[in-house]
């Protein structure tokens, strides 16, 4: 939401709380003279809860149905969309398991070649572990590749690293060799920074980046790490997309701060409901649509473009090569 939006629904809901208080406050001033006047009042407002309690559980019955239905209609609408490209994926520590087999799924579904799943570690975008992480990606990066002088923070060199390392180029060249790649990696897993299963990372021309519902406000850092991570791996790659919970795209969470950021040349796409079936089906067409050369955001909250992109006709795929 904009910070306008924040900012409105804090006065409103003020000034409900306060005069909600005036009118408890009332009755209860008046109560002893009022037959059942604090009853009467208390069984309003259970009326009222009891009222809102269904029209929620009512949404969430009717979003569920929904989400299921668009479910079974997800592998058809994503199918052969990645027909050949080789998809990473990098796991953010908080997030959900089941998007992460979700997203797998559906690469699936889209032919996407699988180059394999980093788990990034709480270190990784963790202040505490910023110098070591610098230092060790700084030392093992490979021949021919240069860190930002510009940008000297972990997640933008991290980003870069890795991104050299393991990811294609726009032309789909090979950035590192066999072994550099190797180094970059285990250096890294060593450290504690991220988990991989060995002999499952080959290059890759595309990934997603899968974050959890984080709203950045009880870590800045981290949220910023995560979003000058991303911008730093597109830098290094063809085509990046963020997906999270609807938390990320909140001010300060890393969805926000890409999205806040898209005037300054900043070409990654994002997704910011990814637990919901519509939003995984998004992920995958906005990393289509990153491979072409666009850039979007996507999903529920007030700073996306849209809700997706828009689903390919038959034989879209023959235009990626």
């Amino acid at each position: 939401m904009t910070g306008r939006n924040k900012n409105s629904g804090g006065v409103i809901a003020g000034l409900a709380f306060g005069l909600a208080g005036g009118i408890a406050l009332g009755v209860f001033a008046l109560a002893p003279n009022l037959a059942d006047g604090a009853n009467q009042h208390e069984a309003q407002q259970t009326a009222h809860i009891d009222q809102a309690q269904q029209q929620l559980d009512i949404a969430q019955a009717q979003a569920s149905s929904a989400d299921t239905f668009i479910d079974t209609l997800s592998l058809s609408t994503v199918a052969a969309t990645l027909k050949d490209q080789a998809v990473m994926l990098f796991v953010a520590p908080d997030a959900n398991q089941n998007d992460v087999d979700a997203l797998r799924g559906l690469l699936d579904a889209a032919e996407a070649r699988e180059a394999g799943v980093i788990e990034l570690k709480d270190k990784f975008f963790n202040q505490d572990g910023a110098d070591s992480l610098k230092n060790i990606v700084s030392n093992t990066l490979p021949a021919g590749a240069e860190l930002s002088v510009q940008q000297r923070d972990a997640g933008t060199h991290s980003g870069e690293s890795l991104g050299s390392a393991v990811m294609l180029s726009a032309d789909n060249a090979a950035q590192a060799t066999n072994e550099e790649r190797a180094i970059v990696l285990d250096s890294l897993k060593e450290a504690g920074f991220l988990e991989y299963q060995e002999g499952t990372i080959l290059p890759a021309q595309a990934a997603i980046i899968v974050l959890g519902n984080d709203d950045g406000s009880g870590n800045s850092y981290t949220a910023h790490a995560q979003a000058k991570f991303a911008q730093a791996l597109k830098s290094r790659s063809r085509a990046v997309v963020m997906a999270g919970e609807i938390n990320t795209a909140s001010d300060t969470g890393a969805i926000g701060i890409v999205r806040s950021e898209k005037n300054k040349g900043n070409l990654v796409s994002s997704v910011d409901s990814v637990n919901r079936a519509w939003g995984r089906i998004a992920s995958v067409l906005a990393l289509r649509e990153q491979l072409e050369g666009q850039v979007g955001a996507y999903g529920a909250a007030a700073n996306a473009d849209a809700t997706s992109p828009v689903p390919h006709q038959s034989n879209a795929s023959d235009q990626l090569q």
